[in-house]
């Protein structure tokens, strides 16, 4: 399918959406409390487990070979991998259910892990890996360079002050140490865009708990204007096509039908049916060049 066809089958399904819902509901307001981002994970639970990760991974699968597997999810974690040594110190931000945190664990047992989640982890952890239930913009329980390695799986995308963030990550990090983020971009800013696609990336940022998202340009300014470098940057928008088109296909068997619309709104709270409008909208939003995935990786 090309971008043409995509971008207009994007402002036919905002339209589509505009005629049966009030999707001020959604794109009204922050939207990104920390209670909102708790009740939206804790809600989606079930979606994120049957839909996305039996194993509980939450990130996007990248496609190298314009094909869906489920090993694709590995791709994150393994590129993270190749960043560790043993003996290193390793933080996790949005650790989430501790799947990707304990899959490394395990394969660097000579590794400290520390994960950082809004949420506790459920899940038994290897005695390498510790978790704290808190907000990560704020590790005081790490020491100042003290850390070789920080990641992040899709959820600096949730933070308003992003900056503050990343300068958290700065201090802990020991020079020369790596932060790779991987997260959703905008490839122009919002304020660029046509108005029909502005809801579009309203519903997809604010449908799940997230301020509007940021321009790749606005990304790259946080991280430099608190001292990183690059090392590496990759944009990987295309290679995460084919998850959401399988996203996509899901959310259309339900909302391509006007009265399962209505009804579904009626009975399921918001969090939940703007998740499905996410999938509904992504692959043509990503797919028309509207936004990315950006894999960062990054040097103190």
């Amino acid at each position: 399918m090309n971008e043409k066809y995509s971008l207009y089958n994007l402002h036919a399904r905002v339209k589509y959406l505009q005629s049966l819902l009030d999707l001020d509901k959604i794109t009204d307001g922050e939207k990104n409390s920390t209670e909102e981002i708790v009740s939206y994970f804790k809600i989606n639970e079930w979606a994120y487990r049957r839909f996305h990760s039996q194993d509980g991974f939450m990130h996007f699968r990248i496609s190298k070979n314009g094909a869906f597997a489920d090993e694709d999810v590995y791709y994150q974690p393994d590129t993270v991998a190749k960043h560790i040594h043993d003996g290193d110190r390793v933080v996790e931000l949005g650790c989430g259910r501790g799947s990707n945190i304990i899959y490394l664990a395990k394969s660097f047992p000579k590794t400290r892990f520390c994960g950082f989640d809004l949420s506790a982890v459920k899940k038994p952890l290897p005695p390498n890996v510790r978790t704290f239930q808190q907000d990560y913009s704020s590790m005081k329980q790490i020491p100042d360079q003290s850390v070789d390695l920080v990641y992040a799986f899709e959820t600096i995308v949730h933070n308003t002050d992003k900056k503050k963030t990343m300068a958290e990550v700065y201090r802990i990090l020991k020079p020369g140490g790596v932060f790779i983020v991987y997260d959703y971009a905008l490839t122009a800013p919002f304020e660029t865009y046509a108005p029909l696609e502005q809801t579009a990336l309203a519903l997809i940022s604010k449908g799940g708990c997230c301020p509007l998202i940021e321009s790749v340009s606005e990304w790259e300014s946080y991280f430099e204007s608190c001292g990183f470098k690059a090392m590496h940057t990759a944009y990987l928008g295309k290679e995460c096509l084919p998850d959401l088109k399988r996203l996509e296909r899901l959310a259309g068997r339900i909302l391509d039908h006007p009265g399962r619309v209505k009804l579904m709104f009626r009975l399921f709270p918001d969090l939940f049916t703007s998740n499905i409008i996410i999938g509904y909208l992504g692959y043509d939003a990503c797919n028309a060049g509207l936004g990315t995935y950006a894999e960062w990786i990054y040097q103190k």
